[in-house]
């Protein structure tokens, strides 16, 4: 598979996907690198895109809502335990 993870300029939306949920010097490179690869409008409705699908996983992580059957069968309850990503609901209350 390509850097890009066969989405077009992928390796630059991953790292600003990246830089908009850390904490860090990455936002403003990443963010001047997506405006010069994809320009200044398709760099905002994927800024809009990380924070609304943050947001998403924020209320799911503070209602309690559990996986699906379907997500379980794919081997997500594993991974959530293995990252111990169950602590990080807890973190926030």
């Amino acid at each position: 598979m390509s850097k890009d993870g066969g989405i077009h300029s992928g390796a630059i939306l991953r790292r600003y996907a990246q830089a908009i949920l850390k904490d860090g010097d990455d936002l403003i490179p990443a963010r001047e690198a997506a405006i010069a690869e994809l320009g200044t409008p398709a760099t905002i409705q994927a800024a809009s895109i990380v924070a609304s699908f943050d947001g998403i996983n924020r209320v799911a992580d503070a209602t309690g809502i559990r996986l699906d059957k379907e997500a379980e069968s794919t081997g997500s309850s594993e991974i959530i335990e293995t990252l111990e990503l169950e602590e990080l609901g807890a973190a926030r209350a």
